[in-house]
């Protein structure tokens, strides 16, 4: 019996507790209790879980992370591989967009979100300034997009935006033009224009004339090669002009050549390799004798270079900064009559101007329509009234559509509508300001 008064005494403070409700607040029940039920018409949105969190200022060696896919519930270690697979990006960068992820994928989440489209922030310039005599500091994404490499400011005119003066930027950059007079297999595979000429010969000198452009001493540009000696034929009064081989443009009725070179070779190899995606590409090129990084080379002599097929070749859109597959696609799908792998390469060239045949492909928006801008135009669906469409190129395949139509989060204004069902009916549906429809 004294055993039972401790606990009758608890019960009895208990349900002073329950009854007392300016002691026990928030909640009181109800003498007798009742069950609490959910109401029959909520939803419960599917919930959506970012692999990382980025801070709201990113700094220079962050990752900016422009677009991001989700694993299915199924998630194993192979998931790495077919998310890198999915969006033609390289092992290697996928691991580096997602630092938390173990080199086997084994602790890769079901259910989650994670990057797939991004780069390394590099550091702005705060001050104008840039190039390697300001810290590597970059005009891209300031007022002045462009870095003259001859007075190392950032600038937008036209003569600071030109090729062989424009070290990065809004333009091809140094990777691809030179900035110093030196060019071709000795470094980086960079071709001449602007003020340092049209051509590189073999001692890897930009120029022009007969010491440059000579057949038997040029490796790249306008050079006086036999296979691009052509007369075009002018079609109209206009300054267009046509050919059965390459199209070009001239404003003369005189022999014309193209602005932007066929990349030819310039390595002894009989074979080569490379990872991933660069594989197919490697292994073509380098066996007619154009090797450049990051594939390697089977020393030996090349096959003989088929003629132009008229066609050029560009990487990816989201491969174009990687290292390799600008160069090579342009190589394979100008020379291989039968062979340019779409996993990696387009025909299509991206320009900022949208052309026939083309869409828009990379797109930009403010405050809460930027993540949906950026992955509504990668896919050609970029709406001009929340939206900048910043690329166009050829269609990329969209993700398949899911039967998840979405609409603007409660509170948050109907123009988000038609993006938002767009999104969220192919996989990417932010709750903080979108919703699943009911």
């Amino acid at each position: 019996m004294f055993v039972l008064v401790p606990f009758a005494f608890s019960l009895l403070s208990w349900s002073f507790c329950v009854v007392a409700s300016n002691d026990c607040q928030p909640s009181t029940w109800p003498n007798p209790p009742e069950a609490r039920g959910i109401d029959a018409a909520t939803i419960v949105a599917p919930r959506m879980i970012a692999a990382r969190q980025e801070s709201e200022a990113i700094q220079p060696g962050d990752i900016n992370c422009r677009f991001w896919d989700r694993t299915y519930d199924d998630a194993n270690y192979y998931s790495c591989t077919k998310l890198a697979n999915k969006w033609a990006i390289p092992l290697a960068w996928f691991f580096k967009m997602n630092p938390t992820l173990l080199p086997d994928c084994s602790n890769i989440e079901p259910n989650t979100l994670y990057c797939v489209t991004g780069f390394i922030e590099p550091l702005r310039s705060p001050d104008g300034f840039c190039g390697p005599q300001h810290n590597n500091a970059v005009c891209a994404g300031t007022d002045a997009q462009c870095c003259n490499s001859e007075t190392w400011t950032c600038g937008n005119s036209e003569e600071d935006c030109a090729d062989g003066t424009c070290y990065e930027g809004l333009c091809a950059g140094d990777k691809v033009y030179s900035t110093d007079g030196t060019c071709g297999s000795e470094h980086g595979n960079r071709l001449c224009a602007g003020k340092w000429g049209d051509c590189c010969n073999r001692s890897g000198q930009c120029g022009t004339g007969a010491d440059f452009c000579g057949e038997s001493v040029c490796q790249s540009g306008n050079c006086d090669w036999p296979w691009l000696r052509r007369t075009t034929t002018v079609t109209s009064s206009a300054s267009s002009t046509s050919s059965s081989t390459v199209s070009r443009s001239s404003t003369s009725t005189s022999t014309s050549t193209s602005t932007r070179p066929l990349p030819m070779p310039s390595s002894s190899c009989s074979d080569g390799t490379g990872a991933g995606g660069l594989a197919g590409l490697c292994s073509w090129a380098c066996s007619h004798g154009f090797c450049p990084d990051p594939c390697t080379c089977t020393p030996g002599t090349p096959a003989a270079l088929p003629p132009p097929t008229g066609d050029r070749g560009y990487a990816l859109l989201d491969l174009r900064d990687e290292p390799g597959f600008s160069d090579l696609c342009d190589f394979v799908c100008s020379y291989a009559a039968d062979y340019c792998p779409e996993q990696v390469c387009t025909k299509t060239p991206y320009s900022t101007v949208q052309q026939p045949g083309t869409v828009c492909v990379q797109g930009e928006g403010e405050g809460g329509y930027a993540g949906l801008c950026s992955y509504a135009c990668h896919y050609g669906y970029c709406p001009s009234s929340s939206c900048t469409c910043t690329l166009y190129g050829a269609a990329i395949q969209e993700p398949p559509i899911l039967g998840t139509p979405g609409e603007a989060a409660p509170g948050v204004d109907d123009s988000y509508d038609d993006l938002c069902n767009y999104t969220c009916n192919h996989g990417y549906c932010p709750t903080e300001v979108c919703a699943y429809s009911t």
